[in-house]
């Protein structure tokens, strides 16, 4: 097989090579840490069986089948994907898995902690918007990136628990998954590429992107993670986790975490959980439901942002 004839693009600080084109990827910075390359390469995965979903290999790799989207094969290594695109598969479906749970498994081979969610950066730092599908996630990530907050992921936030008491979230791409009428709400028309077919959860959806906000590839500080509820009732507030509350929370999303214990990372998991958990404060957040109100939340985020970028900056603690 000849060398891949896309990028080198970055995801997550990882310098990318791959035989199918990644558009929502920025395109890598030699200004970046050098680290182990991935490869994303086409290949033939139809020995594995038809029938099955996912499964870890003899060698501890881990396949990935999305029936009428793709095959997806995560080396041991975490080095290198090789995919099996269906017949008529829709391009962004594909991509939607392999930058989702595909992302997800590479971040377990690569000992990162994959939380479900969206981020954007607010003064310098990360916050991570969690919960459920269909809670809200994107549509908030969006809002935020109409002020002109970076966008750093979306699905899956793709988190470096090394440095000891500082989890860092690497960025993945400035790009968030939208349905039609938050697409309208936020003014993304011309921004948006549409899928072809409605497929997967989130339906008819668009890839919207914010093409005058800063893209930001390297780690940065998560400054606070909150938990969506279901939009309801007509506060607009936060209330603090503390304790088990936050864990039970961060473990119910992690991204794909039954995977991860397939792959024998219990207790890498465990200690992640319990890490993040002691170390980023967890805040539930309520709001209404009509996109009318969407301000608000905004408004409330930015000041608790801008309260803690000014309490540190000040020499307390958060």
């Amino acid at each position: 097989m000849g060398s891949p004839r896309f990028g080198p693009y970055v995801l997550c600080g990882w310098r990318v090579l791959s035989d199918i084109a990644l558009p929502e990827l920025p395109a890598w910075s030699a200004a970046l840490p050098e680290e182990q390359n991935l490869i994303i390469e086409l290949g033939a995965l139809s020995h594995y069986g038809a029938a099955m979903d996912f499964a870890v290999t003899e060698k501890e790799g881990a396949i990935l089948r999305i029936p009428e989207v793709a095959s997806f094969h995560v080396h041991a290594a975490g080095d290198r994907v090789t995919l099996q695109i269906e017949a008529n598969a829709d391009p962004l479906d594909v991509r939607a898995y392999l930058y989702g749970s595909v992302l997800a498994l590479l971040c377990y081979k690569r000992g990162l902690f994959p939380l479900h969610g969206s981020s954007v950066l607010l003064n310098d730092a990360a916050i991570i918007l969690s919960g459920p599908s269909g809670f809200g996630k994107s549509t908030l990530a969006a809002a935020l990136a109409r002020r002109g907050h970076p966008l750093l992921c979306d699905d899956v936030c793709a988190i470096d628990m090394k440095t000891s008491g500082q989890p860092l979230l690497r960025p993945a791409f400035p790009r968030v998954k939208l349905l039609p009428d938050v697409i309208a709400k936020v003014q993304l028309e011309a921004a948006v590429t549409y899928t072809l077919a409605e497929l997967g959860t989130k339906g008819h959806f668009g890839m919207a992107s914010f093409p005058s906000a800063a893209v930001v590839s390297h780690a940065v500080p998560v400054a606070a993670i909150y938990a969506l509820d279901l939009p309801a009732g007509d506060a607009v507030e936060r209330t603090l986790l503390t304790g088990k509350a936050a864990f039970v929370f961060l473990d119910s999303q992690t991204h794909r975490g039954g995977m991860g214990r397939e792959l024998g990372l219990h207790v890498q998991l465990f200690r992640h959980i319990v890490a993040l958990a002691s170390s980023v404060p967890v805040y539930r957040l309520q709001r209404p439901s009509a996109l009318e109100r969407l301000d608000e939340v905004v408004d409330l985020l930015e000041v608790a942002s801008h309260d803690r970028a000014a309490t540190q900056a000040a020499g307390g603690t958060v």
